[in-house]
């Protein structure tokens, strides 16, 4: 059969039209690497495939290493656990450990104005039979953290917040007993960031704000952080036997990052607030405030009070200090107030606020000549005030639920001072009056067994605060003790 020759032209149509099929399939593989956009969007398409599985690789990694790091922590809380049963076990029997290394060590510290040298170290490394003197490791961190801002501001190194000073001065000082040049002997490591102090210079000094003045201080931190953190020992414990002095009642609020970045780690701070979320009996150790005018801590001083035992008491109650706060019952849930009206008309108490007709030697004066100093809370329970009552032999009456004291697993409280709940406080008078002086003295004579570990001393002496505070984190080492339920319920 033959085809008409008018078909022929579209058979050479359609191979034409098959062939710029091809032609246009060839063209559009090629034109991505033609147009630079369409390339690069390809390869960036195969960057994100490949990203997508490194990060699935890095959130298996973390989630391995999280875990880790508790199993890390579950181990050392035990190996904790069983080093404390084993020096109980083998100092239970020993008859030294019924004697209070306190005392002993308070005595000594008495008989003595210097402390240097073999003897000075023989003395004070006998803490406790059980315990040993803590290697402590102090960072190195640059002037800004620390002593540039004690230099520029004096007072940073002698109100009540200094030991934030103190403690790193110290332990700068120290050659033989407790700091040590090799971080991989320490114990401990010391994180020196003067924090109260460069807060204070921005919200109080130079009046930046709240806002202001914390963001500022929570940098600070955060730079202290990852400069420590370059160096392998934080992370061994995940940061547990790293050391921050907080001396404000504030405590470690003032970095507000604490909770994500320092909350495992062991705060020296006065606040021992049971109800703080940011305080931990278990980890925390509660430090006596700073006191440094000598004329509370010098020991010639007091031991004219002592000789003065003949002296009959002025006063059976003092107080200074703020009364009515413009934020009205939130400032120490309206006890203080309370009090005022309580004790208006009892005229051998002393209940006022501070003023210019009574400075220092009279604020002492009045301190000295009274038989109970009264302690109610402020914003917070704890007051520098209970530590001055006991320099000058004045029985502390605490008024503060929730407060615990420093070194609860040596003293009991009850021995040297008075607690009345907040609730009971309409019966101070009657609760005061009815205290025989047998029972004053024999309260006083405790007081004066113990009232060195709440001094600073310049340099420091056997059993004076510095030393006791180190034999506190000695223990930390050994022992976690809860003391929730110590002294008082």
């Amino acid at each position: 059969m033959r085809y008409p020759i008018s078909q022929k032209p579209l058979h050479s149509a359609l191979a034409a039209l098959a062939l710029l099929v091809l032609t246009i399939t060839a063209i559009s593989n090629f034109l991505p690497f033609r147009d630079p956009v369409l390339r690069l969007e390809r390869e960036r398409s195969k960057v994100l495939k490949g990203l997508k599985r490194v990060n699935v690789d890095y959130h298996r990694i973390k989630a391995m290493e999280v875990d880790a790091l508790e199993a890390k922590a579950r181990l050392l809380k035990d190996l904790d656990r069983y080093d404390s049963d084993l020096v109980l076990a083998q100092d239970s029997d020993r008859e030294d450990l019924r004697e209070d290394p306190l005392r002993r060590e308070t005595k000594k510290g008495m008989k003595h104005r210097k402390c240097s040298g073999q003897g000075c170290k023989r003395e004070v490394e006998k803490v406790s039979s059980a315990l040993r003197a803590p290697r402590v490791f102090v960072y190195d961190l640059p002037r800004r953290f620390n002593k540039e801002l004690s230099r520029k501001y004096k007072r940073c190194t002698t109100d009540q917040y200094g030991t934030e000073v103190l403690f790193h001065e110290e332990l700068l000082r120290d050659k033989n007993l407790y700091r040590t040049t090799n971080p991989d002997r320490a114990d401990f490591f010391l994180v020196p960031v003067y924090g109260e102090c460069f807060l204070w210079q921005y919200e109080m000094l130079k009046k930046k704000g709240r806002e202001y003045s914390f963001g500022l201080t929570n940098q600070l931190y955060l730079d202290a952080l990852n400069i420590i953190k370059q160096y392998p020992y934080w992370e061994r414990s995940g940061g547990r036997d790293h050391v921050f002095v907080f001396p404000g009642a504030r405590g470690p609020t003032i970095f507000q990052d604490w909770e994500e970045h320092i909350k495992g780690s062991i705060f020296l701070t006065p606040e021992g607030d049971r109800k703080a979320a940011y305080f931990n009996t278990w980890k925390d150790i509660v430090i006596p405030g700073l006191e440094a005018d000598a004329m509370f801590v010098d020991p010639e001083n007091r031991r004219e009070l002592e000789n003065d035992f003949n002296t009959p008491k002025k006063y059976l109650a003092f107080f200074r200090g703020t009364i009515n706060h413009r934020d009205g019952w939130a400032y120490s849930r309206g006890l203080r107030p309370r009090l005022q009206k309580l004790l208006a008309n009892e005229t051998d108490v002393i209940y006022d606020t501070k003023h210019s007709t009574c400075d220092r030697k009279c604020y002492r004066r009045e301190m000295s000549q009274s038989k109970f100093c009264l302690n109610p809370l402020g914003w917070t329970p704890w007051t520098l005030r209970f530590y001055q009552a006991l320099m000058v032999r004045c029985i502390p009456v605490m008024i503060a639920d929730d407060i615990e004291f420093p070194y609860e697993n040596e003293i009991d409280y009850s021995e040297i001072s008075l607690k009345i709940r907040e609730n009971d406080v309409d019966n101070i008078v009657e609760i005061l009056r009815s205290f025989s002086e047998e029972e004053r003295a024999k309260k006083l004579e405790a007081i004066d067994r113990v009232w060195m570990m709440f001094t600073y001393q310049k340099p420091p002496q056997p059993g004076d605060a510095f030393h006791t505070v180190m034999r506190e984190l000695a223990r930390k080492r050994i022992v976690f003790k809860n003391s929730a339920n110590r002294t008082w319920t």
